[in-house]
């Protein structure tokens, strides 16, 4: 399977930019091996960023290999560097227990989770001062997502709620609010996420947002507010086919109009 984004930007000398990412599966029984070639440009040579095995042994899963590893859901962090590393699992009645370690590595990483009448709890390298905590609820289709990490810092804490609201059969309004409060922004890397590029976010600074999405005749439509670092970005979206047209406004800066093609095949 494949991911094909193309991105055309006015601004000024308008620029034509694409983007492919590759992912190959082969399966043996219940073992499978994932191949992933991302951020191809064409003209350049092809290699592959993350390769692994998952498999598993007597309800032992194991995966191992060049990949990458995520903090929480993206609300706070971007995935991070591809590691040789893996990774032992296992879950008993809802509760789940993983080890993590970096190939060559003598310091493992424990990660647990569980879920309680309809709350999930995932705690990340659970025996370290930094450990990342995330809780994911869903009560009568409104959904919480909350994550915090504390650092030598100060804590990082990110919370989004959304719901969904039915005009018609066929019409729903999708609303998402977010809430960040950044004590250190080394822990903030996420640049592609919800609410765009908050990577940038100064410490002591919290971040606010909302997005509203509408399906119509003419396509998705999408609109997103966000403060951050108490500078307002309004953007506007309309998703018809492959197409995404949109038009991005950040205070004190010109505007940016761009037209994406997204083709996932």
């Amino acid at each position: 399977s494949a991911n094909y984004e193309g991105t055309l930007t006015d601004g000024g000398a308008a620029t034509y930019e694409q983007d492919l990412d590759l992912k190959m599966v082969g399966s043996a029984g219940n073992s499978s091996v994932t191949v992933l070639m991302e951020d191809l440009t064409g003209g350049s040579t092809v290699t592959a960023n993350q390769a692994w095995i998952e498999t598993s042994l007597e309800g032992l899963a194991f995966k191992g290999g060049n990949y990458k590893s995520q903090n929480g859901s993206g609300l706070l962090q971007k995935k991070g560097a591809v590691t040789n590393q893996m990774e032992i699992g296992t879950s008993i009645a809802g509760a789940g227990l993983t080890v993590t370690q970096a190939s060559g590595d003598g310091n493992a990483t424990v990660n647990a989770s569980t879920s309680i009448a309809g709350v999930d709890v995932n705690v990340q390298n659970v025996s370290a001062t930094d450990r990342f905590i995330t809780v994911v609820a869903d009560f009568f289709g409104f959904g919480v997502t909350a994550e915090t990490q504390e650092t030598a810092t100060g804590r990082n804490t990110a919370v989004a709620a959304s719901a969904g609201v039915a005009l018609s059969e066929s019409t729903v309004v999708g609303l998402t609010g977010v809430y960040v409060d950044v004590k250190d922004t080394a822990g903030v890397t996420q640049d592609d996420g919800i609410l765009g590029d908050i990577s940038g976010a100064n410490t002591g600074s919290t971040i606010k947002g909302a997005v509203a999405s509408l399906n119509t005749d003419l396509g998705n439509v999408t609109g997103k507010y966000a403060v951050v670092n108490d500078l307002n970005t309004i953007t506007a979206e309309l998703q018809r086919g492959v197409w995404t047209l949109g038009h991005s406004k950040t205070e004190n800066a010109d505007g940016v109009t761009t037209a994406k093609i997204n083709v996932a095949f």
